[in-house]
């Protein structure tokens, strides 16, 4: 369990695709003071082999409720396709062991509560992805707004959207599940904007939506399934309204049927300024327009964002974090509670485009401080 003196925590990995391969693997090798690969799980007994001797791992299984039985673990990450997140999860918590899940954290309210619930009755820890609020940009961002920096936020604009992970070179596994149903782009790629609007705002009161198909077949670029015709039976293109109250209006599309922009990823306008944000996933860089009446200066400017190089600025920090909860007893700012909002959210939006009304959200969680978030210093990197 230890390298020197150094606690790690012990990992089970299941599901050895796409996120394990670019993101969660190599993280247990780069920061291996921190994680200790003991198994992982795969219905493909070949690939999970060839990974799991890859990167070091003492077992391999096919069955998950045997590994999470057997192998010398006290985590496990989920990183399998959507459908299966929330009875996986569970399985875990029933099984003592602390999770990593990879986004969404489940496919409906009902279940992400389930979750929430059972984890915090067994003291189990359960941190999400995506890791927004480990990232020193999104404490960048949090740290202006509450300074005043814009005076008070009126309207935010937000995209998430990309024409999907099969349209694009590199692909390691079959995409197409993406684009089916019990997945989507919605599901895929909501939680990322959603974070960053309501880490800022609070909670979303109440929305409305439209949503539509608007591509109806897909062709899979690259990887073992390139040249696969999927029939997409989940909506790609996704609109919303958002209402965050205290007069605070916002909109946001997500799915999978824009293949570039140079628009901000979000915007937050405020009686004072405004901030725009650009880096796709996370705030990678922060513009600040400013109009000071008194002096007549007006104009825009680049902000600092100290620490982009830090290791909590990767994809897979979110395992750290976990490390960090179970072994150093630090709070989990990307727990369960806030995604389970973000699960709601999705949820409603799918029911205001369907009825064509606006419907109230029920869930709230608690909010944290830009100064809760981590300050991380190494400049490890992940490659």
């Amino acid at each position: 369990m230890t390298t020197g003196d150094t606690p790690r925590l012990k990992i089970g990995m299941l599901g050895v695709g796409a996120a394990a391969q670019w993101y969660y693997l190599p993280a247990t090798k780069l920061w291996s003071d921190r994680l200790d690969l003991k198994a992982v799980c795969d219905l493909d007994i070949d690939r999970a082999r060839h990974f799991g001797e890859l990167y070091g791992a003492d077992a391999v299984f096919t069955d998950y409720e045997q590994m999470l039985s057997n192998a010398d673990i006290n985590a496990v990450a989920i990183l399998t396709p959507h459908e299966r997140h929330a009875e996986e999860v569970l399985l875990a918590i029933e099984h003592g062991k602390h999770v990593l899940i990879e986004k969404p954290m489940a496919g409906s309210l009902a279940d992400a509560e389930a979750i929430c619930e059972a984890a915090e009755a067994q003291g189990i820890q359960v941190s999400c992805a995506p890791p927004n609020m480990l990232h020193p940009g999104q404490r960048r961002l949090m740290q202006l707004v509450s300074s005043g920096a814009i005076g008070e936020v009126s309207l935010v604009r937000n995209t998430r959207s990309s024409m999907g992970p099969g349209s694009r070179p590199g692909a390691p596994t079959d995409f197409s599940w993406f684009y089916q149903s019990g997945a989507g782009g919605m599901s895929s790629m909501a939680g990322y904007g959603l974070i960053k609007m309501t880490a800022v705002l609070g909670p979303v009161k109440s929305l409305s939506a439209m949503s539509c198909i608007s591509m109806p077949e897909r062709i899979m670029r690259d990887g073992p399934a390139k040249g696969k015709v999927v029939q997409v039976d989940v909506p790609d293109n996704n609109v919303m309204v958002l209402d965050f109250g205290n007069n605070t209006l916002g909109t946001m599309d997500t799915g999978y049927v824009m293949m570039a922009s140079e628009a901000p990823d979000m915007e937050l306008f405020g009686t004072e300024g405004t901030l725009s944000t650009y880096g796709g996933d996370q705030v990678e860089k922060i513009r600040l327009y400013k109009d000071d009446w008194k002096t007549d200066v007006a104009g825009w400017q680049d902000v600092d964002i100290p620490n982009l190089e830090s290791r909590m600025s990767k994809h897979p920090s979110t395992l750290l974090s976990l490390a960090d909860a179970v072994l150093d007893g630090k709070p989990l700012v990307n727990g369960p509670r806030h995604m389970v909002h973000v699960v709601e959210v999705i949820e409603k939006t799918w029911l205001a485009a369907k009825t064509r009304q606006t419907v109230d959200l029920t869930t709230t969680f608690p909010m944290v401080s830009w100064e809760d978030l981590p300050f991380e210093t190494s400049t490890a990197k992940l490659v």
